[in-house]
């Protein structure tokens, strides 16, 4: 039975193949060599994610799918505490926990409500809101969006909550998937994925395939974040034009490191104590 199947089925299309691996999986040095012409022909093609996102999107209006916060003078007044490079650590903490949040609440304000009749102390009929669904789970992009967190279990009683651990490869400076923790059935959750700040998007467009890979309809993500420039949000909007964007400033600008501008810093550097020098300023 095997002979046959080989004949018939796998070796007419090994015509087609640009390799072949003796042994498959089994044959490490063949595997490592494949590896290595990938990562040299990328090099050589000058495929740099960050570098070609940074470079799009000009000039162009904002996306649909961006709902920005009402710059309000508590608003702004937040803005500037956290954006002060002279803001000690503990005021930069609570003043960014009050910006959090206002976005949370307000990226919740855009999940599906239904209409509902209470009575009163007063035995009064009002005629309400309720959430239409009870079933949402909160996604934190480690680690500065594990600082937002705490906002939506305050707000959500019992809420489920993802995580997500992308870093930039310091050789590369592209995001890299490391860690991975969600529900089991995340597929049935309306979503909110958290990121304190998006410069270029790539972390974010990371963290959103994810969420796709485990069946999560692209319409039942909200992306929210204290901070986004202008080329993250379009970036987003355009790779997944369902999933709504929710932020509460817009900057115009990302530097050569990839920091919005005029920013806020490394957040999670500032938040956790673990600010470098002034490299990120």
């Amino acid at each position: 039975m095997v002979k046959p199947s080989y004949a018939n089925y796998i070796a007419p299309t090994m015509a087609h193949a640009d390799i072949i691996v003796p042994r498959g999986g089994e044959n490490k040095v063949a595997i490592h060599l494949i590896v290595q012409h990938v990562h040299t022909q990328l090099q050589l093609r000058g495929f740099k994610l960050r570098e070609t996102l940074v470079n799009s999107y000009k000039d162009q209006p904002m996306p649909d799918s961006l709902h920005l916060l009402p710059p309000t003078p508590q608003i702004k007044g937040l803005h500037t505490f956290i954006r002060c490079r002279g803001t000690s650590r503990d005021e930069f903490i609570f003043y960014s926990k009050r910006l959090i949040r206002l976005v949370i609440e307000y990226a919740l304000s855009l999940f599906p409500f239904k209409t509902t009749t209470v009575e009163t102390p007063q035995g009064v009929l009002y005629e309400g809101k309720r959430m239409g669904s009870r079933k949402i789970c909160g996604v934190s992009i480690l680690r500065a969006g594990e600082t937002m967190e705490q906002a939506i279990c305050d707000v959500c009683k019992d809420i489920r909550i993802g995580k997500i651990l992308i870093q930039t490869n310091r050789n590369t400076g592209e995001p890299e998937l490391y860690y991975l923790r969600l529900p089991k059935d995340i597929k049935d959750y309306k979503v909110i994925l958290m990121d304190a700040t998006v410069a270029t998007g790539a972390a974010a467009m990371m963290a959103l395939r994810v969420l796709l890979d485990h069946d999560v309809p692209e319409e039942n993500i909200i992306l929210a974040s204290l901070l986004m420039a202008e080329i993250g949000v379009h970036s987003i909007a355009y790779a997944f034009p369902k999933v709504r964007i929710v932020t509460s400033a817009l900057d115009p600008e990302v530097n050569e490191k990839f920091y919005v501008i005029p920013g806020i810093g490394n957040f999670g550097d500032r938040y956790f104590g673990t600010e470098p020098s002034d490299d990120y300023l």
